[in-house]
């Protein structure tokens, strides 16, 4: 089986040969391998729009997606739910292990004003019950003056063997 998950799910098809198929809207990912997608390229804490940086896994591996978890970590800040059907934000912390849905990386706004670190934020696509890496992929937030959390770089990793 295969699981292909994305940004912006646009139509999802069960065969009958258990094969599950998001559509996705972006980069194409090569089998085996695990991407961090985001919602927006730049926050700052007073945006009323969105609680932070929407981070969306999307990978492809040949394996039953019931037989993988996503461990998510970040060195600053961190991650919060917000969905419908109420929009209430939880607060997650700094590591996350969920199935692939979409959470938002964050920092306090009470840290506005001050030198913040460089923020890697780190996927990894493991074995569910063995806890094996299967790939793993890196994102880094830089800012621009002291406040803007902008997107730099993504590191990603194909499966192992």
């Amino acid at each position: 089986m295969r699981l292909v998950i994305g940004l912006l799910v646009l139509g999802v098809a069960m065969l009958a040969t258990g094969i599950v198929a998001l559509a996705i809207q972006g980069d194409d990912v090569l089998p085996g391998e695990v991407t961090i997608q985001t919602d927006r390229d730049a926050y700052i804490p007073i945006m009323s729009s969105t609680v932070g940086i929407g981070l969306i896994p999307v990978y492809e591996l040949e394996r039953p997606p019931e037989t993988v978890q996503l461990r998510w970590s970040t060195d600053y800040g961190y991650f919060v739910a917000w969905d419908s059907p109420d929009f209430k934000v939880n607060l997650l912390g700094t590591e996350v292990i969920n199935n692939g849905e979409k959470i938002y990386w964050s920092y306090d706004p009470g840290e506005m004003g001050i030198t913040k670190p460089t923020v890697g934020i780190s996927l990894q696509v493991e074995h569910a019950q063995s806890g094996q890496v299967l790939a793993e992929a890196r994102l880094e937030i830089g800012w621009v003056g002291k406040d803007t959390a902008m997107v730099i770089s993504q590191i990603r990793t194909l499966e192992k063997a």
